[in-house]
């Protein structure tokens, strides 16, 4: 009878950690999470392409591959992602890189928050980009909010892209 006691009370226990574990892992989806926009300090016009081009080191295509890490910077989080660079618009970059983009997942009071920048949407696992970015000292490049991504949606919408911002480049 003891036996059966303990079993009983080990299977109960278990059950509830089980419990716990599975809903505080439903709790923290990133679907789930509560969205906390927060207005971005920006030092100039970046919806003028000309300002936008003469700001950032680099434009390029680039697919995201994933999600790499995160970072706190300023007590916020930043999401970190590994891009592959398909056409080089400025500058001169090859391969893989590492893309730093302000905002992300956070936990806070036992809460789920996706911290946002101007409204701007978190970079999505293979979606393709033109990316306006600036190189940094610690080994990533570096994207604005808002401005620092365009998600492509189809080929004639790349190639027209491309387009203006070489003609903006030339123009400098």
């Amino acid at each position: 009878m003891k036996k059966w006691t303990i079993v009983f009370v080990l299977i109960l226990v278990g059950g509830g950690i089980f419990s716990i574990k599975y809903f505080t892992t439903l709790l923290d989806s990133k679907d789930s999470a509560i969205i906390v926009n927060k207005h971005y300090p920006f030092k100039g016009d970046y919806q003028d392409k000309r300002t936008l081009t003469n700001a950032v080191d680099n434009i390029f295509i680039g697919e995201v591959i994933r999600e790499v890490g995160t970072e706190e910077y300023t007590g916020n989080p930043n999401t970190q992602y590994l891009v592959r660079i398909t056409q080089n618009i400025k500058g001169a970059l090859l391969g893989d890189i590492t893309v730093n983009q302000e905002g992300g997942n956070y936990k806070e009071n036992g809460k789920f928050y996706l911290l946002t920048y101007e409204k701007s949407p978190l970079l999505k696992k293979d979606q393709m980009y033109l990316f306006f970015l600036t190189a940094t000292h610690k080994g990533y490049f570096e994207m604005m909010p808002k401005y620092g991504s365009i998600l492509l949606d189809n080929e004639d919408e790349k190639l027209k892209l491309i387009e203006d911002f070489r003609e903006v480049l030339e123009e400098n």
